[in-house]
């Protein structure tokens, strides 16, 4: 195998290898390489090692069982907790109470006026007390209702004043006036109302506390008076009258005639 050729770093001549000076121009030369270990000593970088899966004693795991429980629990609590502030609070509206959606008349039965030509709406397990070609007279579940027309000849808040003027003194006592009706009608037409408190007195001369109401309205040409009572109930009915929504339901069906 031929010897390594080098070169002069000055001038360019050759240098037998190993020589330490240039033959040319007395150059000093770099001594050759020696194999030998490296220089620097690096550590080897340690192996990285990945951890192992934990293991849960028994005695953990039921403590983070019990703890989700607690949690479960005060969930259910603040929640039903916030379920009874806004239900619980609600109570029952007693005065000008806006109109509800209520529940229609179970087998309704159909009274026509043959002198004005309105039909209307009862429950048919309402009792007819009487009826003629003007109006119809009933009794409801708890108390009575009213329907009566005649010609349009007075204004209907006059009407409403002589309709209440016009009660029997011997039996509806200490008439007094408890509030008015917002968004009063008969059918389709609206009209004015009021609520008030009396004293009925019955067979026997026995006194029951009663609300009452009376709804006026005017239609081509033709008044028609609802008077409806029930005994009082000012703390668990809208105005004071139990059945308050199903008289509401009977004017919402009236119908007028032509």
């Amino acid at each position: 195998m031929a010897a390594p050729v080098r070169f002069c770093g000055r001038c360019g001549a050759q240098v037998p290898f190993g020589a330490p000076f240039c033959g040319r121009c007395g150059a000093p030369q770099l001594a050759q390489a020696v194999a030998g270990p490296p220089a620097y000593n690096y550590p080897q970088a340690p192996q990285a090692a990945f951890p192992t899966r934990r293991r849960y004693r028994s005695s953990q795991v039921a403590v983070a069982g019990g703890l989700l429980a607690i949690l479960a629990v005060v969930t259910v609590a603040v929640s039903a907790f916030a379920v009874s502030r806004v239900i619980g609070n609600r109570t029952t509206c007693t005065v000008n109470c806006a109109p509800k959606f209520v529940t229609p008349l179970p087998e309704a039965a159909t009274y026509r006026s043959s002198a004005y030509h309105y039909e209307v709406d009862y429950s048919s397990a309402w009792t007819v007390r009487s009826q003629d070609a003007n109006g119809i007279s009933l009794g409801t579940r708890i108390g009575l209702l009213e329907v009566a027309g005649s010609k349009a000849s007075q204004p209907i808040a006059q009407v409403l004043q002589t309709t209440v003027s016009n009660l029997p003194t011997a039996q509806w006592q200490n008439v007094a006036p408890v509030s008015d009706l917002k968004g009063a009608h008969i059918g389709d037409q609206d009209g004015i109302g009021a609520v008030y408190s009396a004293n009925l007195i019955g067979a026997g001369s026995t006194s029951v506390q009663v609300r009452f109401a009376v709804i006026v309205a005017t239609h081509a040409g033709v008044t028609v008076v609802i008077f409806a009572a029930d005994p009082a109930d000012p703390k668990n009915s809208p105005h004071g009258i139990p059945e308050a929504m199903d008289f509401d339901y009977l004017c919402s069906e009236f119908r007028w005639g032509p």
